[in-house]
Protein backbone atom coordinates (compact mmCIF):
# COMPACT_ATOMS: atom_id res chain seq x y z
CA UNK A 1 0.00 0.00 0.00
CA UNK A 2 1.40 3.44 -0.80
CA UNK A 3 1.33 6.24 1.18
CA UNK A 4 -0.75 9.31 1.04
CA UNK A 5 0.76 12.12 -1.77
CA UNK A 6 2.94 8.96 -3.61
CA UNK A 7 2.46 8.51 -7.02
CA UNK A 8 0.71 6.09 -8.84
CA UNK A 9 0.94 5.28 -12.50
CA UNK A 10 -1.86 3.39 -15.10
CA UNK A 11 -1.15 2.37 -18.79
CA UNK A 12 -2.34 0.31 -20.65
CA UNK A 13 -1.67 -1.71 -24.37
CA UNK A 14 -1.42 -4.93 -26.17
CA UNK A 15 1.15 -6.96 -26.72
CA UNK A 16 0.94 -10.04 -29.71
CA UNK A 17 -2.58 -11.63 -28.87
CA UNK A 18 -3.03 -10.04 -25.16
CA UNK A 19 -4.19 -6.87 -24.12
CA UNK A 20 -2.62 -5.62 -20.49
CA UNK A 21 -3.60 -3.06 -18.07
CA UNK A 22 -0.91 -2.18 -15.57
CA UNK A 23 -0.41 -0.32 -11.84
CA UNK A 24 2.36 1.23 -10.11
CA UNK A 25 2.84 2.56 -7.08
CA UNK A 26 6.08 4.24 -5.33
CA UNK A 27 5.15 2.40 -1.83
CA UNK A 28 7.25 0.37 0.13
CA UNK A 29 7.36 -2.72 -2.24
CA UNK A 30 6.44 -6.32 -1.29
CA UNK A 31 9.31 -9.10 -0.11
CA UNK A 32 9.71 -11.61 -1.87
CA UNK A 33 8.43 -13.89 0.61
CA UNK A 34 5.01 -12.38 0.82
CA UNK A 35 4.50 -11.88 -2.89
CA UNK A 36 3.55 -15.40 -3.72
CA UNK A 37 0.37 -14.68 -1.08
CA UNK A 38 -0.54 -11.40 -1.97
CA UNK A 39 -3.36 -13.03 -4.00
CA UNK A 40 -4.96 -15.71 -1.10
CA UNK A 41 -7.72 -14.81 0.38
CA UNK A 42 -7.71 -13.02 3.91
CA UNK A 43 -3.67 -12.92 3.87
CA UNK A 44 -2.29 -9.44 4.61
CA UNK A 45 0.99 -8.42 5.37
CA UNK A 46 2.65 -8.15 8.51
CA UNK A 47 2.16 -5.48 11.23
CA UNK A 48 3.33 -2.16 8.96
CA UNK A 49 3.38 0.21 11.71
CA UNK A 50 0.23 2.20 10.91
CA UNK A 51 -1.90 1.51 13.98
CA UNK A 52 -5.28 -0.28 13.12
CA UNK A 53 -6.07 -2.43 10.01
CA UNK A 54 -9.53 -2.61 8.78
CA UNK A 55 -8.28 -4.25 5.60
CA UNK A 56 -10.10 -7.97 4.90
CA UNK A 57 -7.09 -9.27 2.55
CA UNK A 58 -10.09 -10.01 -0.12
CA UNK A 59 -9.18 -7.32 -2.46
CA UNK A 60 -6.53 -8.98 -4.85
CA UNK A 61 -8.08 -12.34 -4.31
CA UNK A 62 -11.20 -10.74 -5.93
CA UNK A 63 -9.43 -9.00 -8.55
CA UNK A 64 -7.61 -12.37 -9.70
CA UNK A 65 -10.80 -14.48 -9.50
CA UNK A 66 -12.26 -11.53 -12.17
CA UNK A 67 -9.03 -11.71 -14.52
CA UNK A 68 -8.99 -15.36 -14.53
CA UNK A 69 -12.71 -15.76 -15.40
CA UNK A 70 -12.10 -13.87 -18.50
CA UNK A 71 -9.45 -15.79 -19.60
CA UNK A 72 -6.18 -13.78 -18.39
CA UNK A 73 -3.74 -13.87 -15.64
CA UNK A 74 -2.60 -11.49 -13.22
CA UNK A 75 1.36 -10.57 -12.62
CA UNK A 76 2.77 -8.88 -9.50
CA UNK A 77 6.55 -7.41 -10.21
CA UNK A 78 7.58 -5.67 -6.75
CA UNK A 79 10.87 -4.85 -5.04
CA UNK A 80 11.33 -3.73 -1.47
CA UNK A 81 11.93 0.02 -1.54
CA UNK A 82 10.87 0.71 -5.47
CA UNK A 83 7.04 0.06 -5.36
CA UNK A 84 4.71 -2.40 -7.29
CA UNK A 85 3.59 -2.66 -10.23
CA UNK A 86 0.34 -5.20 -10.81
CA UNK A 87 -0.14 -6.21 -14.71
CA UNK A 88 -3.73 -7.68 -15.52
CA UNK A 89 -3.21 -9.55 -18.84
CA UNK A 90 -6.57 -10.41 -21.10
CA UNK A 91 -7.04 -12.26 -24.14
CA UNK A 92 -7.69 -9.85 -27.14
CA UNK A 93 -11.76 -10.54 -27.92
CA UNK A 94 -11.34 -10.63 -31.35
CA UNK A 95 -7.75 -11.72 -33.03
CA UNK A 96 -6.14 -13.85 -36.16
CA UNK A 97 -2.92 -14.30 -33.98
CA UNK A 98 -3.08 -17.35 -31.83
CA UNK A 99 -2.77 -17.37 -27.90
CA UNK A 100 0.72 -19.41 -27.94
CA UNK A 101 1.44 -19.21 -24.26
CA UNK A 102 0.76 -16.80 -21.47
CA UNK A 103 2.89 -14.01 -21.00
CA UNK A 104 5.49 -14.23 -18.36
CA UNK A 105 7.25 -11.04 -18.60
CA UNK A 106 6.07 -7.22 -17.77
CA UNK A 107 5.07 -5.35 -20.94
CA UNK A 108 7.30 -3.35 -22.84
CA UNK A 109 7.53 0.56 -21.23
CA UNK A 110 7.17 3.44 -23.67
Amino acid sequence: MSTPGTRITVAAGCSGAWLWTAVRDEGPGILDDDQARVFDRFWRAGDTGGGRDRHAGLGLAIVRQIVESHGGQIRLFSRVGEGSTFVLWFPRPVTDTPTAGRPRSSPPSE
